[in-house]
């Protein structure tokens, strides 16, 4: 084995690990749900970085996101949307 390989390894790991930062959604009811359904698709960043949204703009992304793929039921939605708007909505701060 190259004396480089370990410290390629190392590096490689360092630099991998740099940018991966878990980020998490706020405390709330139903915090799991919407964790599966975003997470199912895209990294929760996404949803964490668009805090901020009235209830129309979250609303209007669950239907985007519906095109896209996502399966919910009409009950999971409002639960859904109730957690955006109450943890991400516009009066809410970013965590």
């Amino acid at each position: 084995m190259n004396k480089a390989t370990p410290i390629c390894a190392a590096i490689g790991a360092a630099l991998l690990s740099f940018g991966a930062v878990a980020v998490e959604l706020p405390a709330g009811p139903n915090k799991d749900m919407v964790a599966r359904a975003c997470g199912s698709c895209h990294d929760l960043n996404i949803v964490v970085d668009a805090a901020g949204r009235a209830r129309e703009g979250w609303n209007g992304t669950i239907k985007e996101m519906t095109g896209y793929g996502l399966k919910v039921s009409p009950g999971e939605r409002a639960l859904i949307l109730e957690y955006l708007t109450s943890f991400l909505g516009p009066d809410a701060r970013k965590p």
